[in-house]
């Protein structure tokens, strides 16, 4: 298969300055209060709840990266935020969140506990006015989600999903291209990721951690970036059964109907061995491949094959975990179409519940 690379003129067109391309929103209106900006005159500070292993590796730098400071670990384990804050060089410490959200140089609050504690953070940093960037999904369930929701539109702070995969500049780059026209008119989209599942390195003990659930923790990331990339929203799903209930979900087949009938099929496994990550987008006219964007560790390529022939396109790599960060921050004052907002998590979240029930059923679900 003959490969050629060309850098035309609009393919650099987004490149020259380190802004993520943009993409087309999926709404506008995200329903919230105006909400106040935070003086930069001053440090502005952050309290991370929880001590998760993203927090450890990525959004303390992260944070760090736009000028803005950690001041304090919150855990329920006074162990935990203690070991967290002298690796982190975090200054303060807490068991109770309502200590951190008190101080006044607290302008942000960044969630990494638990799944089910996630809801109680956010909860209580609404309940102070602070603005939220949190691990996804928020919750376990789509309604747990939308009262978090609610809660910080009625207190009129920003609520936002660490969704990575979003703040990917070639995930950005497809969804761009596509609005274009580059592929002609979407019609479907293939999302492929495995590899044998090996629980990442942290703190806390094997015994304390639950089972990995692969739709909470897979496939609702798949399920926001499908909504992303396209632009559409699910109307009806269809899982392929397990052929055995008796051992944790390890691996996902499934189909969905979106609006503009356009088509999008994903495979999820913990279970195979050497399977690099694929997403493609095809069009009437062409197709977008990116390959290794959903392993967390590369950023990957993305090829554009058009006329029986593919294309490498260039594209600047940006830390998704930063461009994240800057992007929360700016949303303060001004909408980011890409950024993950709260009401995303619930969309993906009633898809894939749609999606166990196909599965317990044995047939297509409405979302």
């Amino acid at each position: 298969m003959t490969q050629i690379l060309r850098h035309s003129e609009k393919d650099f067109n987004g490149l020259r300055n380190c802004s993520p391309a943009w993409t087309s929103p999926l709404s506008t209106d995200y329903g919230l209060k105006e909400v106040r900006a935070v003086i930069s005159t001053q440090t502005v500070g952050w309290s991370v709840m929880g001590t998760g292993t993203i927090a450890t590796e990525y959004m303390v730098s992260a944070i760090r990266s736009v000028g803005h400071e950690p001041l304090w670990v919150v855990s329920r384990n006074n162990d935990y935020a203690r070991s967290f804050s002298e690796d982190m060089g975090i200054p303060r410490t807490s068991t109770e969140a309502q200590q951190a959200l008190s101080d006044p140089a607290v302008g942000f609050v960044y969630v990494s506990a638990a799944r089910g504690r996630r809801g109680h953070y956010v909860s209580a940093a609404a309940t102070a006015g602070k603005h939220i960037l949190c691990d996804g999904p928020l919750a376990d369930t789509s309604r747990a989600v939308q009262a978090l929701v609610e809660q910080c539109e009625r207190s009129g702070v920003a609520l936002a999903v660490n969704q990575p995969l979003r703040a990917s500049t070639i995930h950005q780059t497809m969804g761009r291209l596509v609005l274009e026209g580059e592929i002609g008119t979407l019609r479907s989209l293939l999302i492929v990721r495995g590899a044998p599942f090996q629980p990442p390195a942290n703190r806390r003990s094997e015994a304390l951690e639950k089972p990995v659930d692969l739709l909470l923790d897979i496939s609702v990331q798949d399920v926001d970036l499908a909504r992303f990339l396209t632009g559409r929203e699910p109307i009806e799903v269809s899982a392929l059964p397990e052929a055995s209930r008796n051992d944790p979900r390890q691996q996902m087949a499934y189909a969905m109907r979106l609006t503009g009938d356009v088509l999008f099929q994903a495979y999820e496994s913990f279970t195979t061995a050497e399977l690099d990550s694929m997403v493609i987008l095809a069009g009437d006219q062409g197709a977008l491949i990116a390959h290794g964007t959903l392993n967390g560790k590369i950023s990957g390529t993305l090829v554009r094959r058009l006329g029986a022939r593919n294309e490498l396109i260039p594209v600047r790599d940006r830390d998704p975990h930063c461009t994240t960060v800057e992007g929360f921050v700016s949303s303060i004052r001004q909408s980011l179409p890409w950024l993950c907002r709260g009401e995303d998590c619930v969309m993906a979240l009633r898809t894939v519940e749609a999606l166990a029930v196909s599965d317990r059923k044995r047939r297509t679900i409405t979302v």
